[in-house]
């Protein structure tokens, strides 16, 4: 798990979820391995509702 993911937790868990985004968008241009876990990871449940959560997951090729 690479620190932008490390990050990502840490505001998603303090319900910064722009943040958290951020982050989790970092960690996708770095190619972090550990982002392959994020759609099923609990701590990001507070993302689900946010718009830009889905797309995310698309971009990422984990939702349809």
């Amino acid at each position: 798990m690479g620190e932008a993911l490390q990050i990502a937790i840490l505001h998603a868990q303090r319900g910064n979820l722009d943040q958290s985004f951020a982050w989790l968008e970092r960690g996708f241009d770095q190619s972090d391995a550990g982002l392959n876990l994020v759609a099923c990871e609990p701590i990001f449940q507070p993302l689900h509702a946010d718009p830009r959560w889905v797309p995310f997951l698309r971009k990422m090729g984990l939702a349809d």
